[in-house]
């Protein structure tokens, strides 16, 4: 099952390195592409904008074995809203909280963890945050482009 799970989302991440560039005017374009820990332990990919959407997928690997997945949706409104399915149950709607040129934070306070997620891009470096509304329990992770 793993091993069926991590060729299809090697065979998404394939798919999305051809997809054509992003849409330059689209709000959230700067978090389209691979991103990756610096061990490569962790990894998340998204789609350039496609008519308001972006679509993305984590995958987090213990020796190199697929360990979490989750998939995600950004689409577009009077806000985004940021739609999460973790180990493939959900959705999970987290809308837009705050969004500047380089940064986005989605909230949902009724959900049990996380309620916050954020992203915010720095350079060549993203850096993606979750916790629960108040700012506990947060998780870091420092991401950069995937290599190759």
């Amino acid at each position: 099952m793993m091993a069926r799970l991590a060729a299809g989302l090697a065979a998404l991440a394939a798919a999305c390195s051809t997809v054509p560039e992003a849409a330059p005017d689209h709000p959230l374009v700067w978090l389209s592409g691979c991103w990756e820990s610096e061990a490569g332990d962790y990894r998340e990919i998204w789609s350039a904008p496609d008519h308001g959407y972006l679509f993305g997928y984590a995958l987090a690997l213990k020796e190199g074995a697929p360990v979490f997945f989750e998939q995600m949706r950004i689409e577009s409104g009077e806000m985004f809203v940021l739609s999460a399915y973790p180990a493939g149950k959900g959705p999970f709607p987290f809308p837009e909280y705050s969004v500047t040129g380089t940064s986005v934070v989605f909230a949902n306070p009724d959900h049990d963890y996380p309620q916050m997620i954020a992203y915010a891009r720095e350079g060549d470096r993203l850096n993606a945050a979750i916790s629960l509304a108040d700012g506990s329990k947060e998780q870091d992770f420092a991401l950069r482009r995937c290599a190759g």
